[in-house]
């Protein structure tokens, strides 16, 4: 899709033929079958955009919508944007991804989901219901997700005596920093939080997040971390972009193993000097 969507974008209004694009995106080599003529990468591709409100498509031609023909960001931002930062609510068909990144960051990163097999599959119909699982309605459907879960930086994926996916949002964390907390700033945690969970609502104490956490029966607390958010904090932590501290007559939230006891007040940035 990225590889798409910078084509559209140097073509310009007059966008690509359409016939161009599916050998460029989608080779035959790639195809679902000797007669699948566009049933391959190109059509998924090409219905995702659609999807997004981002490609626009007119008889043989096609083109990005006007408003990211300018834009200097790649697909991988305006797709963040659309398909998580903007979502309020993991309900509709739009939402499913968010909703999927969610359930994500509700489990414990130290209770692994299997990449292959049932486990994951077994777990999100153990905890949701077969009713609106996100998408994720077999093992390749969460596949699905996860790829996209891990490109836009909610997830790793590991390979330990088998490849598994760890609840890990470090990355998008990080990409949102600047936007929560400036460089050389100083918050309360709970501010912190507060402010990355209105900036992306799959985070604690977004909408999303409250939304698929009171589904699965998750506790929700204001005075601690989640598993998740506690990992990428202390990751953020060692590469020195963030720092903690405990101060007593402030409010506190619990990160597990931060500072001895958990028990944090204010964060920092360091700033470009430190």
């Amino acid at each position: 899709m990225s590889i798409l969507f910078d084509i559209l974008r140097e073509a310009g209004e007059e966008g690509e033929d359409r016939d161009k694009l599916a050998a460029l995106v989608g080779p035959p080599s790639l195809a679902k079958g000797e007669d699948a003529d566009e049933d391959n990468a190109f059509t998924d591709c090409l219905a995702l955009g659609q999807d997004l409100g981002v490609v626009l498509t007119d008889q043989d031609r096609v083109r990005l919508a006007e408003p990211y023909r300018a834009s200097r960001d790649g697909f991988l931002k305006v797709a963040v944007r659309l398909m998580v930062d903007e979502v309020e609510t993991a309900v509709p068909a739009e939402g499913w991804v968010a909703g999927a990144i969610a359930w994500m960051l509700c489990q414990d990163p130290l209770e692994l989901l299997p990449w292959t097999g049932s486990g994951a599959t077994t777990r999100i119909l153990n905890q949701l219901g077969a009713q609106q699982v996100y998408g994720m309605t077999n093992y390749s459907r969460f596949q699905q997700a996860v790829y996209w879960a891990r490109a836009l930086g909610f997830v790793t994926r590991m390979h330990l005596r088998e490849e598994v996916v760890v609840p890990d949002p470090t990355a998008a964390l990080l990409e949102r920093l600047d936007a929560v907390l400036p460089v050389g700033g100083e918050t309360t945690l709970a501010t912190f939080i507060g402010n990355l969970s209105r900036l992306c609502p799959v985070f604690d104490g977004g909408s999303v997040r409250r939304e698929v956490a009171s589904r699965i029966g998750a506790a929700s607390d204001e005075r601690a971390a989640s598993p998740a958010l506690a990992l990428a904090l202390h990751r953020a932590k060692q590469r020195g972009e963030l720092e903690f501290k405990m101060l007593s007559d402030a409010e506190i939230v619990f990160v597990p193993g931060m500072l001895g006891d958990g028990r944090v007040s204010h964060v920092s940035r360091p700033g470009a000097g430190a």
